[in-house]
């Protein structure tokens, strides 16, 4: 009994520092993001500076562009269920739609899961016809979602392909379960964002080094030429008075 009290007790005494340590560093990057970002990018040596500082800043646009989507599909998703819920009287209409809400932001599966529970509720509370109603209706908000919302939204924000979202959700999910399915996503998108703006940067770089070796060819065929001119003149002998 006491080794349960001591473990529940260090659980909850994890979870309340780690809110407050979130909640610190949250003030300090919202205040001095940019300060911190500087600082870092200093750290990198110097002719790596502009790509890491150009690369941070890609990938922070990419992912405030996936978390804009996802907060635009995610409200959706949630309040066409909610409707869907309210029209069948459905109990617990506001925790399925925060539910939904919540469970949009792991793409691809999470929506449809959070609706799952939407579908038993209604189940339990009136009966297999309601169930399948709100089967229909949860089906119906997810092909809006998967052939409206998502190509309009996602596939304009966040260019990446289905397979590396099943990928990213599933090492997500390995490495730190829910928690895992929820971030992995956006980093990846953020990945893929960087490292297609790398290869862009690297492809316009390699015809410098070209034009350059081009250019020092003239200037050595120029110089070659050049000690020959004299060598013409003097062997002609000066110009007759």
């Amino acid at each position: 009994m006491l080794t349960r009290t001591a473990e529940v007790g260090t659980a909850l005494g994890h979870a309340v520092a780690g809110f407050f340590i979130v909640l610190f560093s949250t003030y300090f990057f919202l205040a001095d993001g940019s300060r911190i970002w500087a600082w870092t990018v200093r750290l990198a040596p110097r002719a790596a500076r502009q790509r890491m500082d150009d690369s941070g800043w890609v990938a922070w646009s990419s992912l405030t562009k996936f978390v804009r989507a996802t907060v635009l599909v995610a409200a959706v998703d949630s309040i066409g269920i909610m409707l869907v819920a309210v029209i069948l009287g459905v109990p617990f209409v506001l925790a399925i739609g925060v539910l939904v809400f919540l469970g949009a932001f792991v793409p691809m599966v999470g929506a449809t899961v959070a609706g799952t529970v939407a579908i038993l509720v209604a189940l339990v509370d009136q009966g297999p016809l309601t169930a399948l109603l709100m089967l229909g209706g949860v089906i119906l908000v997810q092909q809006i979602e998967g052939h409206v919302l998502q190509p309009f939204l996602m596939g304009r924000f966040v260019s990446l392909h289905p397979l590396g979202v099943i990928l990213a959700i599933g090492c997500g999910v390995l490495v730190a379960g829910i928690v895992g399915a929820l971030i992995a996503v956006p980093l990846a998108a953020s990945l893929n964002a960087v490292v297609q703006h790398l290869a862009s940067h690297t492809d316009a770089g390699d015809d410098d080094p070209e034009q350059e070796l081009e250019e020092d060819r003239v200037e050595v065929s120029a110089a070659e030429a050049a000690p020959d001119q004299p060598g013409e003149g003097d062997s002609g002998g000066p110009p007759d008075a």
